[in-house]
């Protein structure tokens, strides 16, 4: 989905990135950089996803289809 469709969900589900950021304690560049594919963090993808009712296969088609280990949970990891 694209990120100016995913931003559009949230903030008619009342949910926007600042919103996000300071209910899980993160910074708002983290939730934007998600939002927009350049990171990812599983647990603000499924917060959004959960916030939006929008799935989060959806939301980012096969990007945490195989949450990795050895992070910890909420780490925002930069991507390519």
């Amino acid at each position: 989905m694209h990120h100016a469709d995913i931003y559009a969900a949230m903030v008619k589900a009342d949910w926007p990135p600042s919103k996000v950021a300071d209910h899980l304690k993160v910074q708002r560049s983290a939730v934007t950089q998600v939002v927009r594919s350049q990171a990812k963090s599983y647990n603000i993808a499924t917060f959004i996803a959960a916030k939006t009712g929008i799935p989060l296969n959806r939301l980012w088609p096969g990007a945490y289809a195989h949450r990795g280990h050895g992070r910890r949970r909420g780490a925002v990891r930069r991507v390519a």
